[in-house]
């Protein structure tokens, strides 16, 4: 009576653990890296962006201008106003600086827009020049007292009359920071007094953000 056959033993194969293995290394690594090369703006983040505060408000031609027109656009939107001695004009010549490194391209995709905190001395025309003296294609903004009140606190801008010594002379003590806002109508970065002297790392900043 011939025996039964007996069939070889199966081996496991070697290779399939290890090469599971080295696909899980591989994701890991491509995840890292991808975690690794992630912008890390110049700019303060907000944790979560949120949609910037809409308005509406007087340009410096005098036309209504509502901010979600800007869509598509980078938006470096700052508080201040006219007669401001030093930290207005010191920030839209920063922000000068900033558009002007911009090649052509990329500079008709970012709009900077100042509000004026000091809407019952600046008035558009009184605005047109001031702005235009930094850029022809900036946007200063104005309107009544409480349209200006009703823009700043979504922005925490917080402004105040001091050192005041008639109804027409007096300083305005405000917020000085610069915000950034994505071509998405996002709140995205925020940037406190002097940090937009930087201009190479706003520049990057703004890249990143028109490409993002």
């Amino acid at each position: 009576m011939t025996e039964p056959t007996r069939q070889p033993p199966r081996r496991r194969s070697f290779w399939l653990p290890v090469l599971l293995v080295l696909i899980l290394a591989g994701l890991g690594f491509l995840a890292y890296t991808r975690l690794a090369n992630r912008y890390q703006p110049y700019g303060t983040p907000l944790l979560s962006p949120r949609p910037a505060y809409d308005f509406t408000l007087t340009d410096n031609k005098g036309q209504p201008f509502r901010l979600s027109s800007q869509r598509g656009k980078v938006v470096l939107l700052f508080f201040g106003f006219v007669n401001c001695p030093d930290v207005c004009p010191t920030t839209l010549l920063e922000l000068k600086k900033v558009y002007q490194a911009l090649t052509p391209a990329e500079r008709r995709r970012v709009q900077v827009i100042l509000i004026s905190v000091d809407p019952e001395r600046d008035t558009p025309a009184v605005l047109d020049k001031y702005v235009t003296f930094f850029n022809p294609s900036f946007i200063g903004l104005t309107g009544t007292p409480q349209q200006i009140a009703e823009v700043a606190k979504p922005y925490g801008v917080f402004y105040q009359k001091s050192e005041i010594r008639s109804a027409k002379e007096y300083n305005v003590d405000h917020t000085a920071s610069t915000y950034l806002i994505d071509p998405q109508g996002r709140l995205r970065l925020i940037y406190g007094n002097g940090k937009p002297a930087e201009t190479g790392r706003m520049v990057q900043d703004v890249r990143w953000a028109l490409r993002d």
